[in-house]
C-alpha cells in the first residue's frame, strides 16, 4: 500500500509540473507581444531625445545671455540623464525578452527529428531557463567551460536538452543540503567523432545502484517523506539521462559527485 501511495503522489506532482510547464508556454506568449511594444517605444523614445539633444546643442553654439544658455544648459543635462535612466530601461527589458525567448525556444523542441545544434548555445540556453529555479540561480556557483569555437553536430536536439536538464536537475539536488555549492559543466572534444559533456558538482554522492529496478526504491519505503521523493526524482532524472543520452547514440556514465556523456559528432 505504501508503495502505491508513493507512486500516486509521483504521477500526481509529475502531472502538476507538466499542467504548470503548459500555462507558463501561454503566458510567456501572453507576455512577448507587450515587451516588444515597450521595447520599440522605448527606442522611438530615445530617438525623440537625441534629436531634442542636437536642437539644444545647436542653440548653444549661438551667442546667448548667461541665464537662456544656462537654462538650455540645464535642459540638455536633464534629457542626458532620462536617455541613460531609458537605458537601463532597455537593459531590463532585453533580459525579461531573453528569458522569454529562451522559455519559448525550450517549448518547442518536441520530437523533430535531428537537425543541425550548437552545443555550446544548447548550453548556455538551458543554463539561462535553469535560472528561474532561484537556489540555482543564488545558490550555485557556476562554472562552465566551453570551447572557443562554436560546436555544430547533427543531434535531436529535444533529447539533449531533456539530458541536460535531468542532470542539472541532479546535482541541483545533490547541492541543495552541502555548504560547499558548486558546480562545474565541461564540453570538450574527445576525438573527431564524440563529444564529451561533463557535470562536476561538490554535492552530496549520487546513489551507486541509481540504474537497476525503480521499483525496488518505493518497496522499501515504510512512510512517504519529502526525502523519499526528493530520492526518487532524483533517481528519476538519472534513469531518463540514461535513456536520452542513448537515443542520440552516446552513453553516460556516473561517478558519485560527476556525470559525463560522450555524444556522437554527427556532421
Amino acid at each position: 500500500m505504501e508503495n502505491i501511495q508513493v507512486l500516486e503522489r509521483l504521477l500526481y506532482s509529475c502531472f502538476q509540473n507538466s499542467k504548470i510547464g503548459h500555462l507558463v508556454k501561454g503566458i510567456v506568449h501572453n507576455l512577448n507581444g507587450p515587451i516588444q511594444i515597450l521595447s520599440m517605444q522605448i527606442e522611438i523614445f530615445k530617438m525623440d531625445i537625441a534629436k531634442d539633444l542636437k536642437v539644444v546643442e545647436s542653440t548653444l553654439a549661438l551667442s546667448l545671455p548667461d541665464t537662456a544658455a544656462n537654462q538650455l544648459k540645464e535642459f540638455a543635462d536633464n534629457l542626458q540623464r532620462r536617455t541613460e535612466r531609458l537605458s537601463q530601461m532597455e537593459d531590463v527589458l532585453a533580459r525579461m525578452e531573453n528569458m522569454v525567448n529562451v522559455i519559448t525556444n525550450r517549448s518547442q523542441d518536441g520530437e523533430d527529428g535531428q537537425r543541425p545544434s550548437i552545443l555550446n548555445q544548447v548550453l548556455e540556453e538551458e543554463l539561462d531557463f535553469w535560472n528561474a529555479d532561484l537556489f540555482f540561480k543564488h545558490q550555485v556557483e557556476k562554472q562552465l567551460a566551453l570551447p572557443t569555437i562554436p560546436t555544430l553536430i547533427i543531434i535531436n536536439e529535444g533529447y539533449l536538452r531533456d539530458l541536460i536538464d535531468c542532470l542539472l536537475d541532479a546535482c541541483i539536488k545533490q547541492v541543495q543540503e552541502t555548504k560547499e555549492r558548486d558546480l562545474k559543466i565541461t564540453l570538450r572534444q574527445k576525438d573527431e567523432s564524440v563529444w564529451s559533456l561533463e557535470f562536476e558538482h561538490t554535492g552530496n554522492a549520487f546513489p551507486s545502484d541509481w540504474d537497476q529496478d525503480i521499483s525496488r526504491y518505493s518497496s522499501e519505503i515504510n512512510e512517504y517523506t519529502q526525502k523519499t521523493s526528493d530520492y526518487l526524482f532524483l533517481v528519476l532524472a538519472l534513469n531518463l539521462a540514461k535513456v536520452r543520452v542513448e537515443q542520440i547514440g552516446g552513453t553516460l556514465e556516473i561517478e558519485p559527485q560527476k556525470a559525463s556523456c560522450l555524444i556522437p559528432n554527427k556532421k
